[in-house]
């Protein structure tokens, strides 16, 4: 299966099913925390991440700035996840980052932190889950350390390619070795659901549904 139709499967289901398969599976830590909203609640988000590490910083020398360097080696189809450190005097992601986003062919960024742009961000229809907006530029405020590497964002541990599945419940975070077992398994859960759905409009008693069935 290749990425581009694991991320079009992804996008028909929804956080809560991905995350309840993840419980089943044990990994009982993989939702992002609250207060990571989506700038547009009908977009989805959806691909392996490329994660980006930074904090506060004031250092002036482009040369020494390594966003840049990180936008140029995005690939297709994965997500930009960014860990800010607790930064919050920045507008971390903006519209140029995106635009740099959208020619890699990435499906969407996750930033731990604040965005600027969003009207212009928003127009480009890309997906972005953020926490605050801030006009501030990364500039002598702000800089990116290292990317591809481990991070924990929201108070998840990301790992480079894990899978990042997002909509307007919250996001999570797929193991990389799990992406498809979970997929398939979420997509089973979805059938479930649709027919637990159509038995309780029939009329037929909640409770002993929901000892009928294992997933509810």
């Amino acid at each position: 299966m290749d990425m581009k139709e694991i991320c079009e499967r992804y996008r028909k289901l929804y956080a809560a099913a991905v995350s309840d398969i993840l419980d089943s599976f044990g990994y009982w830590h993989q939702v992002m925390q609250i207060g990571l909203i989506p700038l547009a609640p009908k977009r989805k988000v959806a691909g392996p991440a490329f994660t980006m590490q930074g904090a506060g910083s004031r250092e002036m020398d482009k040369t020494k700035r390594l966003a840049v360097k990180a936008l140029d080696v995005l690939y297709d189809q994965c997500v930009p996840v960014m860990t800010t450190n607790g930064d919050t005097r920045t507008g971390h992601w903006g519209e140029l980052m995106t635009n740099a986003a959208i020619l890699h062919g990435c499906n969407g960024a996750i930033v731990d932190g604040g965005i600027r742009d969003s009207e212009a961000i928003d127009a480009l229809g890309f997906p972005v889950f953020y926490r605050f907006t801030s006009p501030g530029d990364a500039l002598g405020r702000f800089n990116i350390t290292d990317f591809e590497c481990t991070i924990e964002c929201a108070g998840v541990v990301v790992h480079p390619g894990d899978f990042i599945f997002g909509d307007r419940d919250g996001v999570v975070v797929v193991p990389k070795d799990l992406t498809e077992e979970v997929l398939i398994a979420a997509e089973s859960v979805v059938t479930v659901e649709n027919e637990i759905r159509q038995r309780i409009n029939a009329g037929e008693s909640v409770a002993m549904l929901y000892t009928q069935y294992e997933q509810f």
